[in-house]
């Protein structure tokens, strides 16, 4: 963030979809006097060098492409402020809602100092998180594939061997001999397929996860707690971050969303 001790001249909200941003902006007096600007996603880099300036407090909500949007208003404007959309209530309020009337309202907010902003992760902080994401969306691809096959015994009432795990490699050939028509037979092989897809996956970001955590010594200490090994140490790694941005443990557990005791 660019080091300046002044106040503002300018508040920009800034309206964030996938093609293009709509911004508007107010001075101290909460007059418009910036915008709207129709940007598309592709200019807006060239538009931020030739709009912005470094009196300019840009606040935008949270979105997917937010933190590559603020790696490039950063170092051009007073100050980028990420805010959650829920905490934005006016916005969600209202019952005609555009994209000029929300840029204009986020502005208005932030020039009234009303918006909580979020913590903006480092590279690594954001790259682990997609990581532990992508782990979760492949057991869930996982658990959600298994469910059709436990669907099909029911719907014929063919019961397993007893002692069998049903979806280890090995048992793909009992799968394949069951009494079904074609059309069962071809959505239960692309059932299976995709959960040795899914298996593949979940072994390769394992491996990933495994060999960032033995470079970081905090999971030495988490993965000694009960019911805590690789993937939750990670995961709450992920979403702590830096754990100096929490004054005190009230705080952080308060993050949580956890009503516990501290310790």
């Amino acid at each position: 963030m660019p080091q300046t001790d002044s106040t503002p001249l300018r508040f920009v909200g800034l309206d964030v979809h996938k093609h293009y941003l709509v911004a508007t902006g107010i001075d101290r007096q909460g007059n418009q006097v910036f915008g709207p600007h129709h940007v598309p996603i592709p200019r807006l880099e060239a538009w931020i060098t030739k709009h912005l300036t470094l009196q300019d407090a840009v606040v935008l909500e949270m979105t997917t492409n937010t933190w590559k949007m603020h790696d490039l208003l950063d170092p051009n404007v007073h100050s980028v402020t990420v805010v959650h959309p829920p905490h934005v209530a006016l916005i969600v309020r209202a019952q005609v809602k555009t994209d000029k009337k929300a840029a204009l309202t986020l502005a208005q907010l932030h020039a009234a100092h009303l918006l909580p902003a979020v913590w903006v992760p480092p590279q690594e902080v954001r790259e682990l998180r997609a990581l532990i994401a992508q782990c979760h969306k492949m057991s869930r691809l996982s658990a959600t594939t298994k469910n059709r096959p436990h669907a099909l015994l029911h719907r014929k009432q063919i019961q397993p061997p007893e002692g069998t795990a049903l979806f280890d490699p090995d048992t793909r050939q009992w799968w394949e001999s069951l009494p079904l028509s074609a059309t069962e037979l071809v959505c239960l092989q692309s059932d299976l397929d995709t959960l040795d897809f899914a298996r593949s996956q979940i072994i390769r970001l394992d491996r990933c996860l495994a060999m960032l955590a033995v470079q970081d010594k905090r999971v030495l200490l988490l993965v000694q707690l009960p019911g805590i090994a690789i993937l939750n140490s990670m995961t709450i790694l992920a979403a702590i971050g830096d754990i100096t941005r929490f004054p005190d443990v009230s705080h952080l557990v308060g993050y949580a969303g956890l009503g516990a005791r501290g310790h």
